[in-house]
């Protein structure tokens, strides 16, 4: 079994066989994972561990090779633990049964719970084996201040379970047996005044009275020699009960509960009362106060002090309501805490250190005269703690900026308690309970605003106070400052302030109200922030998006991804900015729409337009890049598209290090927002080769996931953006993409048309081949479905080409497989065969699944064409399993629709109508109306075979109003002579002669061989029916 040792020197063993871990720095990197066991620890932070104030420039790449050292050694001690990479750095993954630390804190934690449950006995067994994991000082020897500051943690944890086991064994009357490690702990901790308090106990039960209370004078000369303070009140109680032989110092005659009765002598004492006055229309939180209370009040349970300072952390933005929480709570616990009510505004105290006014402060509160409060700031914290110890007082530290901050302020008595509030999840303090609290829903900010303007005023313009309370994000802060502006306004309307709000610009101008200033409140937390993270908060309000990803900040900062990962980190911590995890998707972060304002004022009023503009540059780089990144892994290379000049940015390369996200679609998709927004924020500075660039691009996704409004909107956005800056390369870009979005929607064709055809020609006019070749290639497939008319072979051969004369080796497979359609259309199976196949393989050297997934369809058309039914199915399986596989529904509709024709053609008409009818409902979704119409052909036809009249008839009529709609001549052609039969069928001549002539009319406009053919079939034999 694997163990790793932290409570004594750094081991790492199998079976009790102790592996080598390698030199000093490798060392110190496994020390602070385990320390972080589980849990991230970034690479910063390991480079502090190893260098301290003085990395080299190589230090990552040190502890990247610190990292592979490691891994080989767990590697070689069975791989059950694992160092994983998460960025910003690195995690150990290892169960807590094979870490020393976990198991200890296990144990202690057992050990309360024994305790709770009056199993005092197994308390102090668990202990016991607790301290029996430590083999000496935490981490010795290691030369590292920050493994040293967190081994000094650890030892004073070892400490407190110490004093905690023997305090359960006085319970238990073992007096006798502790006395001797009582003498050896108070010479190794001479300024813990609770060993000196055990000591004395167990000689005093030992008979030994005289020699407790020279202890007690020991104490007494060393605290005050050490520390300059007097004896602690407890231990004078001590004193003075053993003084007096009081029978409460013995333990309980009946011994059954395991508990004595403690001592009770208490003298008289200022009892201070400091909380602020709670608010009368406290509203919202009342989950919230109930958890803090459960936590905090002790319900007369005389056990309750056992352990310590109970501390609740409360967080949340500016704003939130986190104060009037936590006063609101202090004075529901009043009557559980006797002793006094401490207040400490933490946000508000003026001068450079704010701990030592408030503890000024408190000493006043609990009766120490301002002459004898201490100059030194060790001893002011000492004197405090002596005066709250074995009290029960709830003290409120409010607007707290760190753990820094907070634990000279925690009071040592442990039946007292603490409420802190913090911007910042304050997840340091030991054994606090977090709670964080967020903004309003709409019903509790409706309930808040009530009852500040009146429920009168609510029930006359309830949709009023609804926007209200949304243009305030419902912030509780927000809220009561627009109330408060409407209570005094009595002649206002709510829709009054409703349409100042709107105003984004001037919203912040407008949350203000007689010393209530939203603004200030959320520029406390701003003015905290490192120079990076008032730069980064003021730069991300330039994007527009609701939420986005952390590496924008790289971008935005044009820094390490890593670094900037922790910038991002400082915001959330301020609570500047909020997380939101989708389902399936990567972290994300996202402005309150309040901060949002905040944040471009900041941004306006700091940084030049030169500066922005620079801004914007570097993170529509970094979006083009990646969205290049994307569009290659997609297609196996930068093919079938063209791009702009715009300059990627230059470390966008390790953004792909840093997102660990593989399916590039995936990415696409979960970044379509941003991409879009990306699009209108160049078109707003007016950035036109960027913003037709990144359009274009995005086509990857938009084409694959049936996007359509945003491909609209983004291409058209783009066009009139070139078209501004006269960019005319841009202009032909969109045209080219709009003219595929109506292609690809199949709507609009003759619009379609016309834009490959613009397109086309301002290609031309530049010499641009590659956009040339894209647009003729695109405009030949439209002809081919519209008009099968001779000249598209030709039209293709010259994109064909062109394709070569550029090296896009998927714009060739495109055409080589549309020409092969040709040529099956006109009856050349041996030449189709010839150009799939060379299209087959350009697919399969670059990868591009999708494409050859395309390519497999025409094999499959190709084979049911010279009646190879088998071959058809098999190649039909394939590329099910690759449309699937990729997430490309709109080639699983073209699939589907072609497996249920061979399976028509098969004989299995029941198989074959489950698979078209699938095929027709995926080919509504996707948008693919000429999938569809040709799956109601085919089942119309299995219909009429089976003497369905009125279901053959339905699919005909759908048939010819797609067929009709995307001119698909031929098409509409065949589904007239389809119902030319029906009606022939049933007699009805008059009728059945009226569609074929309106079948060999639309022929005769086409004249392609197949219609053609077709055209002189109808005049030899009108009785036939034509399946496609």
């Amino acid at each position: 079994m694997l163990a790793l040792r932290l409570l004594g020197p750094l081991t790492l063993s199998v079976a009790d066989v102790e592996h080598d871990l390698g030199g000093a720095r490798q060392r110190v990197v496994l020390a602070l994972l385990a320390l972080n066991a589980n849990r991230v620890v970034p690479v910063d932070q390991l480079i502090d561990a190893v260098w301290e104030s003085a990395p080299p420039t190589t230090a990552r790449a040190q502890i990247q090779i610190c990292v592979s050292g490691l891994r080989r050694v767990l590697a070689g001690a069975g791989d059950t633990a694992q160092i994983r990479t998460r960025p910003p750095g690195y995690l150990l993954d290892i169960s807590d049964d094979d870490l020393d630390v976990a198991q200890f804190t296990s144990l202690v934690t057992a050990a309360r719970a024994h305790v709770d449950a009056n199993r005092v006995a197994e308390a102090v067994a668990t202990l016991r084996s607790a301290l029996s994991l430590w083999r000496g000082p935490a981490l010795a020897g290691m030369n590292s201040e920050l493994l040293r500051r967190n081994a000094a943690q650890l030892d004073d944890a070892r400490v407190a379970a110490v004093m905690d086991r023997l305090r359960l064994d006085l319970t238990l009357g073992r007096h006798d047996e502790i006395i001797g490690e009582l003498f050896a702990l108070v010479k190794e901790h001479p300024l813990r005044e609770r060993l000196y308090e055990y000591l004395m106990l167990a000689l005093y039960r030992a008979g030994r009275q005289a020699e407790a209370l020279e202890v007690c004078r020991q104490a007494r000369a060393t605290l005050m020699e050490e520390l300059g303070i007097e004896l602690g009140e407890s231990a004078r109680r001590l004193e003075s009960a053993i003084l007096n032989r009081d029978p409460k110092l013995d333990i309980a005659v009946s011994g059954v509960d395991g508990r004595t009765t403690p001592v009770t002598v208490v003298p008289q004492t200022v009892v201070p009362r400091r909380l602020p006055a709670t608010i009368g229309d406290f509203t919202g939180r009342a989950a919230q106060l109930a958890e803090i209370k459960n936590a905090l009040d002790d319900h007369g349970d005389p056990e309750a002090v056992n352990y310590g300072t109970r501390i609740v952390a409360i967080s949340g933005k500016g704003g939130v309501g986190k104060s009037t929480l936590a006063v609101r709570a202090a004075h529901e616990l009043r009557d559980a805490y006797p002793d006094g009510h401490l207040y400490g505004d933490l946000e508000s105290t003026t001068g450079e250190d704010r701990v030592r006014g408030v503890l000024a402060r408190f000493l006043r509160a609990l009766g120490i005269d301002g002459n004898a409060i201490p100059e030194d700031d060790e001893e002011r914290g000492e004197l405090y703690r002596s005066r709250v110890a074995n009290k029960k007082v709830l003290v409120v530290l409010d607007g707290a900026t760190d753990e820094e901050q907070v634990i000279p302020l925690l009071p040592a008595g442990p039946g007292c308690a603490v409420i802190v509030t913090s911007r910042t999840r304050l997840s340091g303090l030991p054994g606090a309970l977090q709670v964080a609290i967020e903004v309003f829903d709409v019903d509790h900010a409706l309930e808040m605003f009530a009852t500040i303007v009146g429920q009168e005023r609510m029930r006359n313009e309830p949709e009023a106070a609804r926007e209200l309370v949304s243009q305030c994000g419902g912030l509780p802060l927000a809220i009561r400052i627009a109330g408060a502006r409407l209570a005094s306004r009595a002649h206002w309307r709510i829709d009054v302030l409703v349409a100042r709000l709107r105003d984004s610009v001037r919203r912040l101008d407008e949350l203000s109200f007689r010393g209530l200033v939203l603004r200030s409140n959320i520029g406390q937390s701003y003015e905290v922030l490192s120079e990076d993270g008032q730069r980064l908060f003021r730069r991300f309000a330039l994007i527009t998006t609701p939420d986005f990803p952390w590496w924008t900040a790289a971008a935005l900062l044009d820094v390490d991804p890593y670094d900037a990962f922790e910038v991002v980190e400082t915001l959330v911590d301020a609570q500047l900015l909020d997380t939101v995890q989708y389902p399936g998707e990567r972290l994300r972060y996202r402005f309150h729409d309040l901060i949002r304002v905040y944040a471009t004022e900041q941004l306006q009023t700091t940084e030049s337009a030169a500066e922005q503009t620079e801004t914007v540059e570097r993170l529509l780089g970094a979006w083009l890049a990646r969205a290049d990144h994307a569009h290659a892994k997609e297609y196996g290379g930068a093919y079938t598209i063209i791009h702009g000049t715009t300059s990627r940015w230059g470390r966008a390369a390790e953004l792909e290090e840093a997102d660990e996200m593989v399916n590039q679609i995936d990415w696409l998709e979960s970044e379509r927002r941003s991409l879009v927004s990306a699009v209108r924020l160049a078109a707003d500075h007016e950035m036109a080769e960027a913003c037709w660039d990144l359009a274009l691009t995005s086509v990857t996704l938009f084409q694959l996931k049936g996007h359509f409004d945003d491909w609209r909107e983004t291409a058209e956005l783009a066009l009139a953006t070139s078209e501004a800056a006269d960019n005319q390369r841009g202009r032909a870009a969109m045209l080219f993409s709009l003219g595929a979005l109506h292609a690809q929607q199949q709507t609009r064709l003759d619009e379609a048309e016309r834009c490959y055809t613009a397109a086309l020609e301002i290609f031309e006019e530049l010499g641009d081949e590659h956009g040339h070749a894209l647009a003729l290639r695109n405009l030949a497939t439209l002809h081919r479905m519209r008009h099968g008319t001779e000249a598209t072979m030709a039209m293709y051969e010259v994109a064909l080409e062109k394709m070569r004369a550029v090296g896009d080796l998927v714009g060739q497979a495109h055409i080589l497989q549309h020409m092969a359609k040709v040529c099956i259309d006109e009856g050349d199976a041996d030449r189709a065969r010839d150009l799939l196949e060379a299209a087959l393989t350009r697919c399969q050297e670059v990868r591009y699944l999708r494409g050859e997934a395309q390519v497999l369809n025409r094999f499959a058309e190709l084979h049911l064409f010279v009646n190879q039914i088998e071959e058809a199915h098999q190649a039909l399986n394939r590329v099910l399993l690759i449309v699937r596989d990729i997430g490309d529904r709109i080639g699983e509709a073209h699939a589907l629709y072609r497996l249920g024709v061979v399976r028509q053609r098969s004989g299995r008409l029941d198989n074959a109508e489950t698979t078209l009818q699938h095929a027709l409902s995926l080919a509504q979704q996707v948008g693919q109306r000429m999938v569809a119409g040709s799956a109601h052909y085919a089942l119309a036809e299995i219909a009429l075979s089976r003497g369905q009249e009125a279901a053959g008839a339905s699919h005909i009529d759908a048939a010819l109003a797609r067929f009709a709609e995307l001119g698909a001549t031929i098409w509409q052609a065949k589904a007239l002579i389809l119902r030319s039969d029906s009606h022939d069928g049933r007699g009805e001549d008059n009728p059945a002669a009226r569609d074929l002539d309106a079948a060999i009319e639309l022929l005769g406009t086409v004249q392609s061989t197949e219609a053609v053919r077709l055209r002189k079939e109808l005049e030899r034999n009108r009785g036939n029916a034509f399946s496609p």
